[in-house]
């Protein structure tokens, strides 16, 4: 008989769904794909604080609106009095056994403190990027050069929110995820309950996950990837409680902020998105305008992650040699990470512990699993639903072995298997419940005996494996991290000022220690080094661990960094006293180093310090007994004279002109005159700092165009003189500006006199010249001749019916070392044609 088959057919409203669903990914993937990085980067660190928090308080508002339905379905689908009896029994054991067994400590040390300082950003800023160096104040936090973080935006924001009621600092930030540990198990545990509809079960799945090593270890750090499981787990929970026949429109108020807040905690997870949409299906082929608007808010709360993707596209400041993603990676991956989690050997050098956290029993569970399942869905069609959603949950897992840095041979990278350790221990719970039940016992007693081996492995295999955990399992190899606990602790002894140059600066400020890089140091002039000699009370120190020794491995599938060539610079340089030698414990000597002063340069040179001009007085500091002539100048008229004879004295500073004012001050002191120099705005009418304006555009051949800093974070050094305003950029590189962003057109165009210094700048002095244009309208109105390290041009260029300006440095023979200056870029006379 011939059987009447029904043609797949879509209907105009479905198509209308798709074609718009289409028409938004295809947007947000050009507004992706042509988002600059320097853009990328200013928006994240702008506004990734605020995204979060929108995202957060949208997510509020869902609680708000169906916190009583959440209440009457967690009624509804309470377990059983027997399964939660001993789902508590579970958790106590694990709360017991992680307390007196797994040290807190950081186990992913420059993520984990990264994150730290991110938190700390955000509570005293509210911004969104990472405070990589500054300075600690009376318990605040003043953050001197803030950076990018591609990943765990979300846990920096639960700190920030933490922090509002407990100390800003390291030793707070290790409490959090132990709780959204025990919260992941009980929203795990739920929402199986609901899924398998089986209590025993979900508990078996449940015991298998809090059991899981690296996860126990994992929850003891300030690590991501516990939040990213509490989330899911939550999600998986909400999904649970919200089958695909009830859902309504204001249940995403819930689900949309959760998947933001989702995507927060590491890049990949906007890769997971699909499944969340598949399972609603039913709900969006109603109307055709819901899958839509679904896509839009996805991509709308998930941005910080998609955008910080753009500002770091590819990643390809890792790998060394190797490339930074590909298919080799992913074969590499997925053989040494399989071979890494059944830890078939031992550490014989400590007693035969756990060489990985991993267990062997339950990676070869998780294996045989695994092909039971698949031989029951090839050959029993069954759990065929399950294995969609779940393998459109794993395309993020394969985006993370397709990274060069994806295998667990690298130590610290072994918490990437946290993303998937829920569809481990529900693979584990299931594939071990269908094989008894298919082979031995009916469902409900498999069930059972389940989480007997699950409680019985999990339970007694972390009590076997005692002496790993109390060791610290893996994490004890890893010498920063042992470098960083013991200046955790000994560095409390010194006095509160003190300022440490270090190679992880953002681990210092987590630690509640005001820090700056090596670099950064070593791009301080006299003035900056007198100014911080005199705020940290003559208290700055030099500490050298692990990265000052050695050279970078190129090879490695991680490249580092090190910081030997500018350690060894600094002690050349300056007159130090060293403070501490350890050399037992770490297998290189750790040491601190007191710097006293610099060589070749007189005591009074390196004691005086002048603010900038803040209040509306300059604030004059020294660190040497005797008194100080002195004499301050403004525009070639004496404007002040007077002796500094104490530690510090100020110069009140009244009824400024508007524009850019250049303070000179001359010290006297014996046999010699130490000159500095001051800059200060004031802002009005008629004039406009340029460094206020947004950038229209930016291009430049290295690195990123700075304001007020030069290319590498030093303040703008130009033929011999500092200055405090300005753009730093790198030939070749073009700087483009809207003149009336500001405000200061009324009509379309502006009149006025272009100000700057330009020249290249003296943080790097092996180039070979640039040159430097100035563009109006589109049209070149100024070109200099090529200048060198240590020349400098003045300009004062007229501008007429003006108003985009291009701001161009131009390469000589080549462009290495070109960094150029435009500094205190200015405009006076300020009037619309």
């Amino acid at each position: 008989m011939k059987q009447n088959s029904v043609p797949f057919s879509i209907t105009r409203k479905e198509g209308w769904a798709i074609f718009l669903t289409l028409l938004i990914l295809v947007g947000a993937f050009l507004v992706f794909n042509h988002l600059s990085v320097p853009f990328a980067r200013a928006w994240d660190i702008e506004w990734g604080y605020y995204a979060t928090l929108a995202t957060f308080l949208v997510l509020i508002a869902g609680i708000l609106v169906n916190g009583k339905e959440l209440v009457s379905r967690v009624k509804k689908h309470v377990p059983s009095t027997k399964s939660l009896v001993l789902l508590a029994c579970l958790l106590g054991f694990f709360t017991l056994f992680s307390v007196n067994h797994i040290e807190n400590s950081h186990r992913v040390l420059s993520d984990e403190t990264s994150w730290e300082s991110m938190g700390l950003q955000m509570y005293f800023e509210h911004s969104g990027g990472v405070c990589n160096e500054g300075i600690w104040h009376d318990g605040t936090l003043d953050c001197k050069v803030e950076v990018n973080n591609f990943k765990g935006k979300t846990l920096g924001f639960v700190y920030s929110l933490v922090f509002l009621f407990a100390d800003p600092n390291r030793d707070t930030a290790l409490m959090v995820n132990f709780p959204f540990y025990l919260f992941s198990l009980v929203a795990f545990f739920l929402a199986l309950s609901i899924w398998f509809k089986n209590d025993w079960l979900a508990l078996a799945a449940t015991a298998f996950l809090g059991g899981m090593p690296i996860y126990l270890l994992q929850s003891r750090s300030a690590s991501t990837e516990v939040l990213y499981i509490a989330i899911l787990a939550l999600l998986m929970a909400w999904y649970a409680l919200v089958p695909t026949k009830e859902v309504k429109w204001k249940h995403f108020l819930l689900t949309v902020p959760l998947l933001g807040l989702f995507s927060g905690t590491r890049q990949e997870t906007v890769f997971a998105f699909l499944p969340f949409a598949l399972y609603y299906i039913r709900y969006f082929r109603g109307e055709f305008y819901r899958l839509p608007l679904f896509v839009i808010s996805a991509i709308a709360v998930s941005w910080p992650a998609v955008n910080t993707m753009a500002a770091y596209r590819g990643y390809d400041f890792q790998g060394g040699t190797h490339a930074a993603h590909s298919l080799s990676n992913l074969w590499f991956n997925l053989k040494t990470n399989i071979w890494t989690m059944l830890n078939l050997e031992g550490d014989p050098s400590h007693g035969g512990i756990l060489e990985n956290p991993f267990y062997t029993t339950f990676t070869v569970l998780l294996l045989l699993s695994t092909l039971w399942l698949l031989y029951r869905m090839i050959f029993h069609k069954r759990y065929r639903r399950g294995f969609v959603l779940g393998i459109l949950f794993c395309v993020q897992i394969f985006v993370i072995l397709l990274n060069v840095s994806g295998t667990f041979e690298i130590d610290i990278n072994q918490r990437y298997v946290l993303v998937a350790l829920p569809l481990f221990a529900l693979i584990m719970a299931l594939g071990l419940k269908d094989f008894i039940s298919t082979c031995f016992l009916d469902s409900k007693r498999s069930a059972i005996v389940s989480v007997a081996v699950a409680v019985f492995l999990s339970a007694g295999l972390a009590v076997v494996h005692t002496s790993s955990f109390d060791a610290n399992m893996l994490y004890y190899k890893n010498k920063l991290l042992a470098e960083e606990n013991y200046l955790n602790t000994y560095l409390k002894k010194f006095p509160e000022n003190s300022i440490f140059i270090y190679s992880r600066p953002w681990q210092m400020l987590a630690s509640g220690h005001s820090s700056f890089s090596e670099r950064t140091f070593m791009g301080w002039s006299t003035d900056d080094f007198a100014k911080y000699q005199n705020l940290s009370g003559g208290n700055l120190y030099l500490v050298r661990g692990q990265d000052g020794y050695g050279k970078v491995n190129r090879e490695s599938r991680v490249v580092g960094f090190k910081t030997t060539d500018q350690i060894n610079t600094i002690l050349e340089g300056y007159k130090v006293e060293k403070v501490l030698v350890e050399n037992r414990l770490f297998g290189y000597p750790l040491t601190v180093h007191k710097i006293l002063s610099k060589h070749g340069l007189s005591v009074y040179a390196q004691g005086l310090s002048v603010s900038d001009l803040e209040n509306g007085r300059f604030t004059l500091s020294k660190n040497f007994p005797e008194s100080v002539a002195y004499e301050v100048r403004l525009a070639d008229s004496v404007f002040a004279r007077g002796v500094l004879e104490g530690a510090a004295d100020s110069i009140v500073v009244e009824n400024l002109r508007e524009g850019l004012s250049r303070f000179r001050f001359e010290f006297y002191v014996p046999d010699d005159t130490i000159r500095m120099a001051r800059d200060f705005f004031m802002d009005g009418k008629t004039v406009q700092l340029l460094s206020q304006l947004p950038f229209e555009s930016v291009s430049q051949d290295w690195g990123e165009a700075q304001r007020n800093e030069s290319v590498e974070h030093h303040t703008l050094h130009v033929g011999g003189e500092f200055y405090r305003y300005g753009f730093g950029s790198h030939a070749n590189s073009t700087i483009a500006l809207d003149l009336c962003a500001g405000g200061k057109c009324s009509g379309a165009a502006l009149n006025g006199t272009f100000h700057a210094v330009v020249g290249l700048d003296e943080e790097s002095a092996c180039g070979d010249g640039a040159e430097f244009a100035v563009v109006l309208g589109g049209r070149e109105v100024w070109h200099s001749k090529r200048l060198y390290s240590g020349d400098s041009s003045k300009l004062e260029l007229p501008i007429a019916n003006g108003r985009y300006l291009e701001l161009r440095v131009i390469k000589g023979d080549n462009m290495d070392c070109d960094h150029g200056d435009w500094a205190n870029a200015w405009i006076s006379h300020i009037g619309t044609p």
